[in-house]
């Protein structure tokens, strides 16, 4: 018994468990504010009307996500590995360089988007020119966004969940009242759009008033505001783009494959209303996957320090663990909440959105149970060096699954991009089972020889 005490009071003191808890909490706040702004928007738009705003999201996201480079979680990794060996002077470069290099594709996407998205949403995806000038103006986001960004990234790479945390939570409060407030008012998505614009500005004084809050309590650590941009215009552009293209193509066709083309796929075959009802199905289906979130931010920074001394033992074990740990945690709660999920919309939703909305939630179930699993494998390919790999297995499972979605949407409008998603999904298994064979291949068998005392770079 007092073994097991010890052990139970050895986790409660972990840093890595307190840290998970701290973001954990913000998550739950954060999903839920998701939730509600959406819940909200089916009231004061109508399906339709609330499609045609996720619509003009997507868009914009595609042309996003067709540029970023994966810049934060390539920040995130060398600033906490820098600050592993005490080079602070490295981990402030790092944040200057996502500082200019975030502003100058901030730019390019603001032009793109004024310039391409009102001709994309008329001329191929059949919509309202102003749901494609509206996405134009989403196209902004990026820009408003730099100070929030920069000072999460550095925020999350010293473990400071708390302040991280406030600044998650602040901003998606102002998100949802500002959106909600811009649909009462204009009754389209005039009004939620202006308001993720505004919400975007004020997020980032708000973190940026949190951070430098932060930097008075650790000087030692957390570059001041100051420091970055005095490095900002000195800091090589392609200092990170090598890895940041890599470490981008691998979120990025997550991303474009998992969120954005299915609902742009949606409204080319379906109709603005079945895009809400999946974007609504997606969201209610995220909230057990919220639990992944918070272990996933703190592992990041976590996985890189170890990595940084050469410890790849104790990172490769912890990958798995926590995986384990996610995966059974938030199966658990998806088979837990399903029962219950009538309950919930019956609660929440006008009828005109139940049936369509669980019909989609039980058709993604299988492919959620799977993708829990999935909470750093992002992390694991970017700190040990096998992002081509990472991206090898998501181009594969891009030329097999988006095409299936097309498939499956123009045979079955309403919910074959729901199936086709499904099998995506399912697909993010060959990503652990890549991990398991690096793992077996370049760690089992060989001598733990511990951590190293200074960090070596890491192979891009």
């Amino acid at each position: 018994m007092s073994v097991v005490l010890a052990k139970v009071s050895q986790l409660v003191k972990s840093k890595f468990l307190r840290d998970t808890g701290t973001l954990q909490v913000g998550a739950m706040l954060v999903s839920f504010g998701n939730l509600l702004s959406a819940t909200g928007l089916a009231y004061l738009l109508g399906s339709h009307r609330q499609g045609e705003f996720y619509v003009a999201i997507a868009l914009y996201s595609l042309l996003w996500f067709t540029v970023n480079l994966g810049l934060v979680a390539v920040t995130v990794s060398k600033v906490a590995a820098a600050l592993a060996t005490k080079d602070r002077g490295e981990a402030a470069a790092w944040l200057a360089y996502l500082m200019k290099a975030y502003t100058l594709l901030g730019t390019l996407v603001a032009c793109a988007g004024v310039l391409i998205l009102p001709w994309a949403a008329e001329n191929v995806m059949n919509s309202r020119h102003e749901v494609g000038l509206f996405a134009g103006f989403l196209a902004l986001t990026p820009l408003l966004d730099i100070p929030r960004v920069v000072a999460g990234a550095g925020l999350q790479a010293t473990r400071r969940m708390l302040p991280l945390t406030q600044s998650d939570n602040a901003f998606e409060l102002v998100r949802v009242y500002l959106v909600l407030l811009g649909a009462v008012l204009t009754g389209d998505l005039r009004g939620p759009v202006i308001g993720s614009l505004c919400a975007s500005l004020i997020g980032s004084l708000l973190a940026s008033a949190l951070y430098i809050r932060e930097c008075k309590q650790i000087p030692e650590l957390l570059p001041s505001p100051g420091e970055i941009l005095s490095r900002v215009r000195g800091v090589p552009i392609r200092k990170g783009i090598a890895i940041g293209l890599r470490m981008g193509a691998v979120q990025n066709l997550n991303a474009i494959g998992m969120q954005i083309l299915p609902a742009l796929i949606l409204k080319r075959f379906g109709s603005d209303s079945w895009v809400a009802y999946l974007r609504l199905a997606q969201r209610i289906m995220n909230l057990p996957l919220m639990l992944m979130q918070a272990v996933s931010r703190t592992a990041l920074p976590l996985f890189s320090k170890l990595a940084g001394t050469r410890d790849m033992r104790a990172m490769c074990q912890a990958y798995f663990r926590t995986s384990l740990f996610s995966g059974l945690t938030i199966g658990v709660g998806i088979l837990a909440f399903m029962p219950m999920l009538p309950l919930v919309l019956r609660h929440a939703f006008k009828p005109e959105y139940r049936e369509p909305i669980e019909q989609i939630c039980w058709i993604l179930v299988p492919g959620y149970l799977v993708i829990a699993f999935s909470i750093a494998n992002d992390t694991f390919y970017l700190v040990t060096g096998t992002l081509r790999v990472g991206i090898l297995v998501s181009v594969v499972g891009a030329l097999i699954n988006l095409p299936l979605i097309g498939f499956l949407a123009w045979k079955f409008p309403t919910v074959g991009v729901a199936w086709g998603l499904t099998a995506s999904m399912i697909w993010s298994a060959w990503h652990l089972f890549y991990a398991y064979l690096w793992y077996r291949g370049n760690v089992l068998g060989k001598p733990d020889t511990g951590p190293s005392t200074s960090a070596e770079k890491l192979p891009a």
